[in-house]
Order: C-alpha cells, then structure tokens, then sequence
C-alpha cells in the first residue's frame, strides 16, 4: 500500500490543524512494523513543599512503602523512578542574586540567578526580578523544533486556577542566558484546545470561529470528517482503528469541554451551565481538561514538551472539599501536628489527580501501545517541606514509560548530595540531546547527568 503523509491527510482536511495518531502506513519501514512514537516530556508541578518525614514508611529501594500521601501512587510503582531529597543548591548564588525559596524554587525549571525588578522579595525589604535564562521545557521545546520543524509548536505552558502572572507564578521561561522573559501561561483550557487543534498555526480568526463552533455545541471535527471518509478507506484496517479511536477521544475531549465555554449570547444560560477556570472549587476539573489537551496533542505530534502546574508556587487556593477552610500556603507555613494532617490530605489530594493524568495518557492510542509508553512526567515542586522554606529535600517523581530509557520501579535516596540541575541534564539525554552536559548557572550544576538512572 502507497505510504500516506501527514500533509495529505490535513490538505483533505480543509487546513484544520487535527494532527494525526501515527499510522503503519505513514511509516517509512512499511505497514508490518511497530510503530513506536517520539519521546515526549510533561513537567508537572505542585506548589508549597510537603512533609519530608512521612514520604516513605521503608526506603528500600525496589522494597520501599509509600506512607499516607504517596499512597496514590501505590498501583504504579513499577513505572516509577522515584527521587528522594534532591538538593536545588540555591544558596550557591549571592542573596543579592536570589529571590526568597518560594520565588526562587518555583523556577527551578530555569536554575539561573535573577536580575532586577520590582517584586516584592519574601521577610525581606528589598525587591528582585525574573530569572536570567531560559527553563528546561523551554530549551528542550527548541531543541525539538530544530530537529524536527514540521511539530507545529515548540511548547505548551498550562497552569490551573491562578489568574495573575508574577514572579510568584510563572515556571516557564524563554530567556536566552541573562535576559528575562517569562513564558505567561495559559490558564482556560478551551484557549488552549482552540490554539492547539484549531487552524493550523494557531491562526486567532479560525480559532474564534472555532470557539464559535464549540459554544453552539458544534464539532470541530463535522468540518473534516466526511471529507476524511475517501482517505479512510485507503487505510489497513489497523490503522482505520487508530484514526476512529483517535477522532473519538477528540469527540470526548470536546464534550468535556463544552460545560468549560460561554454560552452563545443568542441562548439562554441556565444556571450552573459555564464553569469558572478560576474557581477554587473547580481546579479538579480544569485540570482534567488540560490533561486530556497534553494527551492528544503528544498524540497529534502537536508538541513534545509541556509545562503544567496544579498553581503558582506559594498558592493559597482553599481545598474545600477536603474539608479545609484556610489556604494551602498559610496551612504549609505552620509546622503544627494537626497543619501536617492538613498538608498530607492536600498532596494526597493533589497525586490523585496526578495519577488520571497517567491514566490518560496510558487510555491514549499510539502504535501498538499508548501515548504513555514514551512520554515522562517530571512530577516536581518548588519547596521541600514548606515550614523550612527548604530548597533541598527535593522530590521528584520520573514517570510514564520514557521509552524504556529510566531503570523504573526504584525509590533513590541521594541525601541532598546530587542537585536538581542533574536531574534536569538528565531530562534532555532522555529526549535524545545527549550533548548537553550541564544545564543552568555553573553555580547550580556540577555537571553531567544523574548517574545509573537509565535502564
């Protein structure tokens, strides 16, 4: 059978920018070999620290328990690298150079100093900017595009629930080295499904037309799909399969998103109808929405690298329905017996919701396997514990498939004696940019990658 592109499919498609699962008959090596996607990457971020001591009940390392607010992640633990007490080193760079660990461990990410500006610095009466350089999701976004020019969009930055951008919220950067620019998120997952899945290029009249679309309960996918039928019928059998399943999970996707848009002006809104992205209440499920945009659009080879965050670093959302009425921030400053039991619920709270991330990915059709057998998710947040401001005691959690390329199953105690910066080089060898040899200040990283991490 005659090898079918990309392009061809999508100059059938009007210009509608839907990417495509990747097919047999798109494969160079013929329609008999497995398929097996590119490497992808999800940075994924939690803010306010935890508590150090009640990570782990044992710490063997393929025999290691989760204690109470791991625990979620308790059924996928042979498809975890699990890395205790990481060290961000902060401290190398000048206080003049630093802003407070909640300012400075959020942009972890991009471990170089920070320039000047007007923000506020934390218990101290000085003021502090942006970081100097650019973050890894950033770099690596790059990288990928210059390898691969036809991915349509070097990164993805996502964030739930914060509305404003400062340098209490912002993990991504574009930098280059000693110029600050930060990445502003998007925040309402309805922009990003219109920028990602909408005209290609992310054209903003066809992505209002598509929003027009979405809030008259149209699908997207009504513009292309009858013209689709010929191509179909030119596919293996396999990959027909692939398309329907992958057309339907847009199809979902877009249903899950129409309680997220305004109504039409011409319609009624009934009560109850459109949802607040920026609603405390409602972060469970604005993020529910972005991991399925992640899914598919790794999927769609839309991008290979993502930054996403639950929130800001420092947040202070109020996770009612946990029973708790202070915020998260003022609750992870305490240090008090019953503040833990408080902190615990909400990071348990939080890694559950990691976890249908996971699940998505893993329910995401590529191949003859998931999205999730070549993506990792770097599962990081800005503090260590949140009474201490601690910048060391870092937890970082590899998982996904990765391609096979991380040895899984095994907690890491480094003891603070490995920093966050290798962790990070070891992050671009995963995504195949082994010439990177460190990444960040020279203060910050001491060189190469985390050794005997990969299988």
């Amino acid at each position: 059978m005659k090898q079918l592109s990309r392009r061809t499919w999508l100059r059938a498609a009007g210009g509608v920018a839907l990417g495509l699962p990747l097919l047999d008959v798109m494969n160079l090596r013929g329609a008999s070999a497995q398929v097996v996607g590119p490497r992808r990457i999800i940075f994924e971020f939690k803010p306010n620290g935890d508590q150090v001591a009640r990570r782990f009940i044992s710490s063997g390392e393929q025999s290691f328990e989760f204690d109470e607010f791991l625990q979620p992640l308790e059924g996928y633990r042979n498809e975890l690298l699990v890395m205790n007490r990481l060290d961000k080193r902060l401290y190398e760079i000048p206080q003049s150079e630093r802003a407070d660990n909640h300012q400075q461990g959020g942009v972890a990410l991009a471990p170089w100093p920070s320039g000047e500006g007007d923000f506020p610095v934390g218990g101290e009466s000085r003021t502090i900017g942006y970081v100097l350089g650019p973050s890894a999701d950033y770099v690596i976004g790059d990288r990928v595009l210059a390898a691969n020019p036809a991915v349509p969009y070097r990164h993805s930055v996502f964030r739930v629930g914060d509305r404003e951008n400062n340098i209490w919220n912002l993990q991504s950067h574009a930098g280059p080295v000693g110029t600050k620019s930060p990445e502003f998120p998007e925040t309402d997952p309805f922009v990003a499904f219109a920028r990602l899945f909408g005209a290609s290029g992310g054209d903003p009249v066809s992505a209002e037309q598509l929003k027009n679309r979405l809030e008259m309960r149209k699908s997207m996918l009504d513009l292309v799909v009858s013209e689709n039928d010929a191509l179909l019928l030119r596919l293996p059998v396999a990959d027909r399969v692939r398309v329907v399943q992958y057309t339907e999970s847009l199809r979902d996707l877009e249903r899950s998103l129409e309680p997220l848009t305004k109504t039409s002006a011409c319609d009624p809104m009934p009560l109850g109808n459109s949802v607040d992205a920026f609603a405390a209440a409602n972060h469970a499920v604005i993020g529910a929405a972005f991991q399925k945009i992640m899914a598919l659009s790794f999927a769609c080879d839309l991008t290979r690298s993502v930054s996403f965050a639950w929130a800001g670093c420092a947040n202070n959302r109020v996770y009612a329905n946990l029973g708790i009425d202070e915020s998260h921030h003022e609750i992870s400053h305490k240090g008090t017996d019953d503040s833990f039991v408080q902190i615990r619920a909400i990071n348990r709270h939080l890694w559950t919701l990691s976890t249908g991330l996971y699940d998505v990915l893993k329910a995401t059709p590529e191949g003859d396997g998931s999205v999730w057998d070549n993506t990792l998710v770097v599962n990081w947040n800005e503090l260590g514990q949140g009474d201490l401001h601690s910048i060391n005691d870092s937890l970082v959690v590899f998982a996904g498939g990765a391609g096979g390329y991380f040895k899984r199953g095994r907690l890491l105690d480094f003891d603070n004696n490995v920093g966050f910066c290798e962790m990070l080089t070891s992050c671009f060898h995963y995504m195949g940019f082994t010439d990177v040899q460190s990444f960040g200040d020279a203060r910050l990283a001491t060189g190469g990658p985390i050794p005997g991490i990969t299988a």
